[in-house]
């Protein structure tokens, strides 16, 4: 997302840098939450079985979309808040360097790709399930959830890329 901007030679000549960086903060945040939110799906089902309620394969795709999409929500959110809020009274040569940075950075130029793609991914196959009636989730819930999927996949590959010897930001 952020490296289809430009990248200039030089930081102070860096366009754009509000909309890069408030981009980067976005994706990391709600990719972030959208990862952390799948260990609730295991709490809800958890708790449906202490309650006696059956668990099929059904219930747990549907609860699993309707987490990742609330991280990816929640994640949005405060991926814009935190920006904003350390960003606060700061000159446009600290958002230029910031957002130089981060389009120098070959780790999350590839991060970026990566989740571009798994997201699509994620929300067409989330589409799919819902329009089969694999999941009984309204298509704009499939979609978000299947986002949310996909975009999480993006710690994964930040964990491996780490694990195989390049480093991410």
């Amino acid at each position: 997302m952020t490296s289809l901007f430009p990248h200039p030679q030089y930081a102070e000549d860096q366009p754009n840098a509000h909309a890069i960086l408030y981009l980067h903060v976005i994706r990391a945040s709600a990719m972030s939450f959208s990862f952390l939110s799948l260990p609730f799906t295991g709490a809800t089902l958890l708790t449906s079985r202490l309650r006696k309620q059956p668990i099929n394969t059904r219930t747990l795709l549907s609860r699993t979309l309707l987490n990742s999409g609330r991280g990816l929500i929640v994640g949005t959110v405060a991926g814009a808040t935190m920006t904003w809020g350390r960003m606060q009274g700061q000159e446009e040569v600290e958002w230029q360097d910031r957002s130089w940075r981060l389009l120098e950075n070959k780790g999350e130029v590839d991060t970026d790709w990566e989740t571009i793609g798994a997201t699509s991914v994620g929300a067409l196959a989330g589409v799919v399930a819902a329009r089969r009636g694999t999941v009984p989730v309204s298509l704009g819930r499939a979609a978000l959830g299947g986002a949310g999927l996909g975009l999480g996949s993006g710690v994964l590959f930040m964990v491996g890329t780490f694990v195989a010897g390049r480093k991410p930001a």
